[in-house]
């Protein structure tokens, strides 16, 4: 049986249709009515490229059109393998490879840089070159646990958080990168399922028996269903873990649903905490009427803090003041030298995490000194 593939049309292309089913091959793409896919728009040539499936492999062909078949930005001169992800011009009109079944992916070839263009002006960039390797990604779980340590005032160890990195050779720019390819494909809870997955896994085979702060995309919190749904799926695999919910501070709106889940959570034995708390609005009402176990400060509260006398220093010690009167304790992250460590301890912040103590690190089996514990929920 022979894949089904689809040309997906980008933003701002009123004259295309969004999506371009190739229901059988070969597949002729122009502006002659005879074409598999009709395409009556500016510089599409009458027989503009054809598609094709040979010994299983998805191939693409210039016909000698005027302006030019272009995959990945470079200009084909021949018959071309194509994969789902693949950004595909024909002429200056841009367009996505998929397959019906996109959960899947054939392997993909590298990619470089544009080449000249000849007959149009400039190819659009609304789809990212990288798609086929997020594809890649996704399908064969090419991600890997990092984690980055959590310590007290005294400086011993105090928990970790964990963060889920691209172990794909081509996704080589950190979590930002990733989820920007997410957003673009609508995947953004898949992938995030997919880090907290194997990061729950790499800690449990790492032995951390310390609190595990673990986070979401916010996404994932328009549907508190499922998100709690899969949380509880995931205790019950790992029920020794020790495990710490972070929920950003703006996804902190309904009172009445940031209560019933904090109650899930705690029958879940997993504790919560507010992130990025003063990012934006500093909620206090959600602080007095659900509070969390935890609350971590946003780094921009933290960086710049240079002395006793500096703005942020007198708000972060009233905020704490605060907070820990609620029986909240409190956490600083992004601390990057020795005077925001003390300054933040002379404050009285319970907790703090940043380069001045570690970098994250991938997640392996703790050496004894390490394995302390805690009597934190």
């Amino acid at each position: 049986m022979r894949e089904r593939y689809y040309l997906e049309s980008s933003s701002g292309q009123d004259q295309l249709p969004r999506r371009l089913d190739i229901a059988s091959f070969p597949a002729t793409v122009g502006r002659h009515p005879d074409c598999t896919l009709q395409l009556n728009v500016d510089r599409i040539s009458r027989l503009h490229a054809r598609f094709d499936q040979v010994d299983g492999e998805l191939r693409v062909e210039d016909l000698g059109s005027t302006n030019g078949t272009f995959v990945n930005h470079q200009a084909i001169h021949g018959p071309t393998v194509v994969a789902a992800g693949d950004v595909l011009h024909l002429a200056d009109h841009e367009f996505r490879l998929m397959r019906d079944d996109s959960d899947r992916t054939f392997p993909q070839r590298p990619v470089s840089s544009a080449d000249t263009v000849v007959g149009v002006s400039a190819l659009p960039s609304h789809f990212p070159l990288q798609m086929g390797a997020f594809f890649d990604l996704l399908e064969h779980e090419r991600v890997c646990a990092y984690h980055q340590g959590i310590y007290r005032a005294d400086g011993s160890l105090y928990g970790w958080e964990l963060l889920g990195r691209s172990t794909h050779p081509e996704l080589t720019e950190g979590p930002g990168q990733l989820f920007s390819l997410a957003n673009a494909l609508n995947a953004e809870v898949r992938l995030s399922r997919l880090l907290r997955r194997h990061c729950f896994e790499a800690a449990e085979r790492g032995g951390l028996r310390q609190p595990l702060f673990f986070n979401n995309h916010p996404a994932e919190c328009e549907d508190f269903d499922a998100l709690l749904s899969e949380l509880s799926e995931l205790r019950s695999l790992y029920p020794n873990l020790r495990l710490v919910f972070e929920v950003h501070e703006a996804a902190v709106t309904d009172l009445a649903v940031m209560a019933s889940v904090r109650e899930s959570l705690k029958r879940m034995n997993i504790a919560l905490a507010y992130d990025d708390f003063g990012a934006g609005q500093a909620r206090l009402l959600e602080l007095i009427e659900v509070p969390p176990d935890y609350l971590k400060f946003d780094i921009s509260l933290i960086r710049g803090l240079d002395g006793r006398d500096s703005p942020k220093y007198r708000l972060l010690a009233t905020l704490n003041g605060l907070i820990s009167d609620l029986g909240i304790r409190t956490l600083a992250e992004g601390i990057e030298s020795e005077l925001g460590a003390r300054l933040c301890r002379e404050i009285g912040i319970d907790l703090l995490q940043g380069f001045h103590f570690s970098r994250p690190g991938l997640v392996r089996r703790q050496s004894h000194h390490h394995n302390e514990t805690d009597n934190a929920p």
